[in-house]
């Protein structure tokens, strides 16, 4: 039997106090490449994009840096609109066969609506 049974890297960040972090960096990593990917579909520079965005090519850059998680609502919308992508945002039940807090039985956390349809 392992004696490490259950252990996650999510309950070493949580006891950490960094698991909101690690979350948040990890969605806007994958947020920053599917807007990149859009963009290239769509033939968009960051001059063009922010052009249909009414804002900055650095506001442009602050979206596609993975590094930076912070990026408001109002931003989110607007940036989903100048992209032609639905963007819903919600809460919901946790996923089928979730233990405690949301989290899967391997301890993966269920994986939210918002994010995986920010991909779409």
């Amino acid at each position: 039997m392992n004696k490490h049974d259950g252990s996650t890297l999510d309950s070493l960040f949580e006891e950490l106090g960094e698991l909101e972090e690690v979350n948040a960096r990890a969605a806007k990593k994958v947020f920053a490449i599917e807007t990149e990917r859009r963009m290239k579909k769509l033939g968009l520079s960051t001059t063009a994009l922010a052009q249909r965005m009414g804002t900055s090519r650095n506001q442009i850059h602050r979206i596609l840096d993975e590094a930076d998680a912070g990026i408001t609502l109002k931003m989110l919308f607007r940036l989903a609109g100048a992209l032609g992508m639905p963007l819903r945002l919600g809460f919901g039940p946790p996923a089928v066969g979730a233990g405690k807090r949301g989290r899967t039985p391997k301890g993966r956390r269920a994986r939210s609506s918002s994010r995986s349809e920010a991909r779409a």
